[in-house]
């Protein structure tokens, strides 16, 4: 046994020399290969955040910590994490480490405060998406949206009262042009994420074509893939205090309208004067991310604007890293409504 235990850390001893000896740093830069110590002029310090009492309630997701770093990263900025005060943010399913001031572990102290409360678990959102092609809907439905204030210029925000939710939905739900995506799951409870993507077929278009002799048709085509779609995706987080609900939200949308030829002379054996169409695809794109914040006992109407969406949109399909949409492009005004599941 002894051996055997002499002969794996001989073995382990090995490969890190190995993979130590392969490291050669770099040719110019100035370097030092050494543990130094932290700067801390700004009083940073260290702390390590124990996750598992919310990671643990999601034991089929592969990376359930993500939704508390997407959050931080919302408010803080990216940015902020690679310049003074010297600062390092790392997490795992267990653990969240992070290095900074006083008022920044402050700041996520109380973030995962919220991620962790158990009481405010039971507190279920209800998110219903829409698609109507035009913006005319506000026509009737004026008198029951209350502006609020969201940071993105290219998005608005209306509050609703409770009692005007029935009679909103029984306006637009009349239109022609209306199209509700997920009827069939829009409930998501507090701290979760709630996603949502529309199937449909792949889509595909040749690049390029180039003379080969070797092919038996003379050419070979550059055939590539386009990942069209609509994603949305939403995590509710209720404040301290149980009176706001704050929705980390992002949705980006890829649709090809349509692809134009390039006429490209492919002469062969037999078809000496051959011409053959490459394609270059004509892609609309949106992508969003923002935070918005709404009372709590009041519904939060997001409109996202005029977005590029499938024409066939229409199919329920949960999140899924691999769901795709593909269609021909064309414009929806895609409204979000999200309310506490009691309103």
């Amino acid at each position: 046994m002894a051996r055997i235990l002499f002969s794996l850390l001989f073995l382990f001893a090995a490969v890190l020399a190995s993979a130590q000896e392969s490291f050669t740093g770099p040719r110019t830069a100035l370097a030092e290969r050494s543990l130094a110590a932290l700067p801390s002029e700004a009083g940073q310090f260290w702390m390590v955040y124990d996750l598992t009492p919310y990671t643990s309630l999601y034991p089929n997701l592969p990376n359930p910590e993500q939704a508390i770093v997407s959050w931080i990263l919302q408010d803080t900025g990216k940015d902020f994490w690679f310049k003074e005060p010297f600062g390092v943010i790392s997490a795992d399913k267990n653990k969240l480490y992070v290095y900074h001031t006083a008022a920044v572990q402050q700041y996520i102290s109380n973030v995962l405060d919220r991620f962790m409360d158990t009481e405010k678990k039971n507190i279920v959102f209800q998110i219903q998406i829409f698609l109507l092609d035009t913006p005319d809907w506000r026509t009737k439905t004026a008198s029951m949206l209350h502006p609020y204030p969201v940071s993105r210029q290219e998005i608005s925000g209306w509050i609703l009262a409770k009692a005007d939710v029935p009679a909103f939905l029984q306006a637009i739900s009349k239109r022609s042009d209306y199209t509700e995506l997920n009827a069939s799951r829009s409930d998501v409870p507090n701290t979760e994420l709630f996603g949502w993507v529309l199937p449909a077929q792949e889509r595909t278009y040749v690049r390029d074509i180039q003379v080969a002799a070797s092919s038996p048709q003379g050419y070979v085509s550059d055939v590539h893939k386009i990942d069209e779609g609509y994603r949305f995706e939403a995590t509710p987080l209720v404040s301290t205090n149980g009176e706001q609900a704050e929705i980390l939200f992002s949705c980006s949308s890829t649709v090809v309208g349509q692809t134009l030829p390039v006429p490209l002379k492919i002469p062969t054996a037999s078809a000496p004067r051959q011409i053959l169409n490459a394609e270059t695809p004509q892609i609309a794109h949106t992508e969003l991310t923002d935070k918005v914040s709404f009372p709590l006992d009041q519904a939060f109407l997001l409109d996202l604007g005029m977005i590029p969406m499938p024409e066939e949109a229409s199919v329920d399909k949960p999140l899924s890293l691999s769901g795709i949409v593909s269609g021909r492009s064309i414009y929806k005004n895609v409204l979000v409504l999200i309310r506490k599941n009691d309103l």
